[in-house]
């Protein structure tokens, strides 16, 4: 009996794995080279967020965004995924195949419609740039420390590599986490090398976007080189012009209302207790007795003394001290885990004493402090210094003020998105292939100053020829429906769209759509 009963499991096993038809035995693709650079720069399109949130953006994609995506003359779109909507909400390894039928249909109408799609887990196990308090309780790990979460990030892109292992790369690409942050590069590539050896695996041409370190900010010199990578950029600076007023993003409603263009200057000044950082910035040019500078503080954490100086000599120093009382310094007390961090918002001035020509501008005692702009007053003309550059770490530096109020850095170049221009740079020398997956302006922001910026942006990714997805088609960051009240729309499609924006993205990208070919 119990031979018999061994026999039946054996022609069961032989039924059910070993008489697999030559469809289902798949054997792993023969690795080609392409060009990686030419891939990027073929693409061009939006992110489109029909599965972005499991509670708030959950309706799924439309073939009418992929039909309006190719109608507009672009060819590529990113799909954000929260992991929460197509798994069970207990367990991350639990697939719904009725909500992945979902991601299915999208890819279909992206092959369709000429549409190339890029999976993104903008929420996976473990980490999400959009912190919740909704998670279940068995799934509040960290990807950078948790083998669990680990497992899962992994264990889910093998999910979709061998789902769609037989998409082309013409149709199909993965960008495997969305903005990194809290993490060292060895640890983050470590954790990005699981899921890019279980996907090539399985199909070694299968395109990979890997974002860069700190917010997809920073190139990662240790994936130069590697097989099928290219590596993902997110736009975002100005912040306080991109991100005006934004309600996900604390104290934005208190900046200034943003203009263009803005300069890439560090809005910090780190005081000694930064000691790592700190730096003074250094104007060098021609100021005159009786010039008015003034300087609009925006924040300041803890306690920390501005120090003003012509020449060699102090001209104004002041010092704040956070506490509970507004006084005279504070428009907002904001307590944080490190202390108080006030919001300033006012203005201090000096008028200089005597010919000068370099102002400094440091802070010589506390932690740190921001400025919104710096004045410079002479007669009938004003320069106006409004910082670019909010990124934490970025040092001060000299630079230079011509007699007509134009700043440079001391070999007299430009500093409109010249650390735009470093990154692309940066990545030509290196030899790294790079993608913009994400840029644009919140609807905040007046609709002059967003196309003034645009203007500027978007000719140095032709420039450089590097892709981009613009945050979003359709929303606050779009070209449809973007809810902006000062945008002459113009219908489209049932819909209201930003002709004027659409031109920039257009009219700078050759034309959008491409041929799809990228051999050697």
């Amino acid at each position: 009996m119990i031979k018999r009963v061994f026999n039946f499991l054996i022609f069961l096993s032989l039924v059910f794995y070993g008489c697999k038809t030559e469809e289902d035995i798949q054997p792993i693709p023969e690795y080609t080279p392409i060009d990686l650079d030419l891939f990027s720069s073929n693409l061009k399109g939006f992110n489109l967020q029909g599965k972005f949130d499991l509670f708030w953006s959950n309706e799924g994609f439309s073939e009418e965004e992929f039909i309006m995506v190719n109608d507009l003359d672009f060819n590529f779109v990113r799909l954000p995924l929260d992991y929460l909507t197509y798994t069970e909400y207990a367990d991350w390894n639990d697939f719904i195949e009725s909500e992945i039928s979902e991601i299915d249909k999208a890819i279909e109408w992206g092959e369709k419609h000429d549409v190339h799609v890029c999976l993104n887990l903008h929420r996976a196990p473990g980490y999400s740039v959009n912190k919740t308090n909704l998670l279940p309780r068995n799934q509040q790990l960290n990807l950078w420390t948790d083998k669990d979460a680990q497992d899962a990030f992994v264990n889910h892109w093998k999910f979709f590599a061998e789902r769609y292992r037989n998409k082309s790369i013409e149709a199909l690409s993965f960008n495997l986490i969305n903005e990194p942050s809290g993490v060292d590069e060895f640890t983050y590539v470590t954790v990005m090398q699981g899921a890019i050896d279980q996907i090539h695996n399985i199909n070694p041409n299968r395109v990979i976007f890997v974002d860069g370190l700190n917010y997809s900010n920073e190139l990662i010199l240790s994936l130069k080189n590697a097989r099928n990578i290219i590596q993902a950029i997110h736009v975002y600076d100005p912040f306080t012009l991109t991100h005006y007023k934004a309600s996900w993003v604390e104290g934005s409603d208190l900046w200034p209302e943003p203009v263009w263009p803005m300069i890439d200057i560090s809005n910090y000044l780190y005081g000694p207790w930064k000691a790592d950082y700190q730096s003074s910035l250094v104007f060098e040019g021609n100021f005159l007795k009786d010039t008015e500078i003034i300087i609009n503080v925006k924040q300041v954490s803890i306690e920390s003394t501005l120090e003003i100086k012509l020449d060699n000599q102090a001209v104004l120093t002041k010092q704040f001290i956070c506490g509970s009382d507004k006084g005279e310094d504070w428009t907002e007390i904001i307590l944080t885990q490190w202390g108080y961090q006030n919001i300033s918002n006012k203005d201090y001035s000096v008028i200089l004493p005597f010919d000068g020509t370099k102002l400094t501008f440091s802070n010589i005692d506390g932690d740190w402090m921001t400025y919104n702009t710096i004045s410079i007053k002479s007669g009938s003309s004003e320069t106006i210094i409004i910082p670019g550059n909010n990124s934490w770490g970025s040092k001060q530096d000299t630079y230079k003020i011509d007699s007509e109020g134009d700043i440079t850095d001391v070999f007299g170049n430009s500093l409109i998105l010249s650390n735009l221009r470093e990154k692309f740079e940066e990545a030509k020398i290196e030899n790294i292939p790079v993608m913009i997956q994400e840029f644009g302006v919140h609807n905040q922001t007046p609709h002059a100053v967003t196309l003034a910026y645009l203007s500027d942006v978007v000719p140095i990714f032709t420039e450089y020829n590097v892709g981009y997805a613009l945050w979003n088609l359709e929303g606050s960051f779009g070209i449809i429906n973007s809810d902006r009240a000062d945008c002459n729309y113009e219908s489209y499609q049932g819909k209201l769209l930003d002709r004027q924006m659409l031109d920039i993205l257009k009219n700078t990208s050759n034309g959008g759509r491409k041929n799809f070919n990228y051999s050697f």
